[in-house]
């Protein structure tokens, strides 16, 4: 049971956390923590309810674990709830009561993160064995062909990027790397899509590569990913270093364009890894990236990030 709900919670704040809402009313690094927390908790919990049968205290430790996650869906949901409500009236993230609204979910946010960290640090009297999850959460895939068919409001920015791709970068000494930057749902990927398909671009830069990154940015997966996608078949596994070697022999003194959509990772290390196997293509190879995160746009643009707005007035009318 117990297991079962915080899974179901667990689920809904990773979800959550992709989400536009967290974006616009702040309390993002918290939600994180608590997503942490419970993570760290779930591989004993398995464990935990085998052995409360016959152990008194850990029977009790699991209620109060009960009782936390069930307390985390509620602030969840009002969360949700009330940000909601601001978002689609007149004054979006600035309505007079947002502050009010900051204060409430600070403090009920400052009490669950100690009220965990009491629980997660009880757990290691128990003697806990940690279980192997098998199950990987599913992972978002993207492609570049345009599925919307027509899309409305984005040529602007898209002969934009283009412009900025064909023209701009042409002279760089360092592999440029342009970030398409906004929060979830505006169109990124469409617009990535867009760009990637432009005749413009097809002319100017080969070979194109699409890689949809999302939550897993692992060197040796991204690498073969890119492999695959410029042979067009897929490879069986290998170490890290002959990938990297095959990678770079097809790159080498090439006018590429590598697109990597929905990228999450925040680790400047991981990002210098593959950008270091990546720069053999000629002068004027590119890489586009789309993301979330302004955090994650600064350390990977060597281009000023593209920052992407909310269609207008007009062009959402025309959607409906």
């Amino acid at each position: 049971m117990a297991e079962a709900f915080l899974q179901v919670v667990l689920e809904n704040l990773t979800s959550f956390l992709k989400g536009e809402l967290v974006l616009l009313f702040g309390f993002q690094n918290e939600f994180q923590r608590l997503s942490s927390m419970f993570s760290t908790i779930k591989a004993v919990l398995e464990d935990a309810q085998e052995k409360q049968l016959n152990d008194k205290p850990l029977e009790n430790w699991l209620h109060k674990l009960n009782a936390a996650t069930y307390e985390v869906d509620d602030i969840l949901d009002e969360y949700k709830t009330k940000a909601t409500q601001f978002k689609q009236s007149e004054y979006g993230r600035y309505h007079p009561k947002v502050i009010a609204f900051h204060h409430k979910v600070g403090k009920m946010m400052k009490e669950m993160i100690k009220t965990l960290d009491a629980i997660a640090e009880e757990r290691r009297n128990f003697h806990l064995h940690e279980k192997i999850i098998e199950k990987q959460a599913a992972r978002r895939e993207t492609g570049f062909v345009l599925t919307e068919p027509e899309v409305y409001g984005r040529d602007k920015e898209k002969d934009e990027i283009v412009k900025i791709l064909i023209n701009n970068v042409s002279d760089a000494q360092e592999l440029p790397v342009l970030p398409i930057v906004g929060m979830g749902g505006l169109g990124k990927t469409t617009l990535a899509q867009m760009v990637f398909n432009d005749q413009r671009v097809t002319e100017h830069f080969y070979p194109k590569i699409w890689v949809c990154v999302s939550g897993d940015f692992d060197e040796k997966r991204l690498i073969k990913a890119i492999v695959e996608s410029i042979e067009q078949k897929s490879l069986g596994d290998m170490d890290l270093s002959p990938f990297q070697k095959k990678l770079q022999e097809l790159l080498n003194g090439k006018k590429y364009l590598l697109v990597l959509d929905d990228v999450w990772n925040e680790d400047q290390e991981k990002w210098d890894n593959l950008r270091a196997v990546l720069k053999v293509g000629a002068s004027g190879a590119s890489v586009l990236t789309t993301t979330r995160s302004e955090k994650v746009g600064s350390i990977m643009g060597t281009l000023k990030p593209y920052e992407l707005s909310n269609l207008s007035q007009e062009d959402c009318g025309c959607c409906l």
